[in-house]
């Protein structure tokens, strides 16, 4: 694509991986940051983005073509609840309408499979909306009003229906980072039963088909996800045994919420249509996690 790429949320679990996917494909990334980031192959930009006047003045210097806009607030504890929801609803709101009036052309957002109603097992991009959360509401509210807003616009602009992810440095709040650090710990794990089923995808795929969708000529909501559904005990069983740790796992122990979705998986015909293709398998996708953690905690990397 050769494009000059802005993207916010470019430290996070996902960002790291999109950004290693955008200059592997030749683009050049300019990285929002609230803090200095010091990282030769790419220039970073340090702006609060719900700073309105600090982040104009960062989109005109940024003078990218194309926006992949990833940063929103991900705290892992209150992430689906935190009011901070609503503040980066209208944040996205205005820095797609900033980035399009400063010349941008080309946008991906990251929306959520929390938009869509869960009673539907398989989830289609034209599937109703229904959020449960506040969290889903807020990015379902933003979708709708970013997606409407780039036809006035004439900009070019995708909605990124993310799903569940895992992938290497998952912070402790979610799954795999529970059980990474604490198996490596020697710490036992209480789980539920982990018969619900979820559509997981490792953060570097994530990364790629996120680079994928930028460079594609597809608009409106498009979901990034495997297209399968993985028993949630898998995962946990899986990297216990990779750790050599499959006693401290206690299946059962914790009871699932009455309203937990029993399975949720994407359609991805969008999606395989501009070409993606999973690198990773369940198996091979946490093998790298916990190799990865393993030469930290050795220090080699």
């Amino acid at each position: 694509m050769n494009a000059r790429v802005l993207v916010t949320g470019a430290t996070g679990l996902i960002g790291r991986q999109a950004v290693n996917c955008l200059l592997n494909r030749g683009n050049e990334v300019i990285a929002f940051s609230r803090s200095d980031v010091d990282d030769p192959r790419f220039h970073t930009i340090q702006v609060d983005l719900l700073d309105r006047a600090a982040r104009l003045a960062a989109v005109r210097e940024a003078n990218a073509t194309h926006l992949l806009h990833l940063a929103w607030h991900d705290h892992p504890r209150d992430r689906w609840s935190a009011p901070e929801n609503r503040d980066w609803a209208t944040a996205t709101v205005q820095l797609v309408h900033e980035f399009s009036d400063l010349g941008g052309k080309r946008a991906l957002c990251a929306g959520s499979c929390a938009e869509y109603d869960w009673s539907y097992e398989q989830l289609k991009e034209t599937t109703p909306l229904r959020p449960a959360t506040v969290y889903g509401q807020a990015k379902a509210d933003t979708g709708t009003q970013v997606i409407e807003m780039s036809r006035e616009l004439d900009l070019s602009l995708v909605w990124a229906r993310l799903f569940f992810c895992y992938g290497p440095r998952e912070p402790r709040g979610r799954l795999l980072g529970d059980l990474l650090y604490g198996l490596s710990a020697g710490q036992e794990i209480p789980c539920t039963d982990g018969l619900q089923e979820r559509d997981y995808l490792h953060t570097e795929d994530i990364g790629e088909a996120l680079a994928l969708a930028l460079e594609s000529d597809v608009t409106g909501a498009m979901n990034i996800a495997s297209g399968h559904a993985t028993k949630v005990r898998d995962i946990i069983q899986t990297t216990a045994e990779l750790m050599g740790r499959p006693e401290l796992i206690s299946l059962g122990a914790l009871a699932r919420a009455s309203d937990d979705p029993p399975r949720l998986v994407a359609d991805v015909a969008q999606l395989e249509n501009i070409g993606f293709k999973p690198k990773y398998d369940l198996g091979s996708g946490l093998a790298q996690c916990v190799d990865e953690l393993e030469k930290r905690i050795s220090g080699q990397v």
